[in-house]
């Protein structure tokens, strides 16, 4: 399980860096904001799922990894709103293209595995 914490978190901050440059933030401050948060929310969210999945549940699974990805949602988009120099751009649309992309990617990655 700690190997499966420590690739997420590794491809979700190389896939959030990659789509928060491309939204057009420059700022060193700003990465390392955006690092630093998904630092806090990535292994909980991993961490919970990984839990979670051992009841062999689907559909139980589905609807907490869906919580659980509107909850890092919301909670980045505050911590955005409240640290991120970076004013061009809505929080909370930087945080929904960070997430929405990261987990797609996650997913498509993970049929490959």
């Amino acid at each position: 399980m700690i190997n499966s914490m420590i690739v997420s978190l590794l491809l979700t901050l190389i896939i959030e860096i990659i789509i928060s440059y491309i939204l057009g933030i420059r700022c060193k401050n700003d990465f390392i904001i955006i690092i630093c948060v998904n630092i806090i929310t990535n292994p909980i969210v991993v961490f919970t799922a990984n839990c979670v999945r051992l009841l062999n549940n689907k559909l139980i699974y589905d609807i907490v990894v869906l919580i659980l990805e509107i909850v890092a949602f919301f909670v980045e988009g505050f911590l955005f709103k409240k640290y991120l120099n970076y004013k061009e751009k809505k929080p909370f649309l930087i945080s929904l293209f960070n997430n929405g992309i990261s987990f797609l990617l996650g997913v498509v990655i993970m049929k490959f595995l």
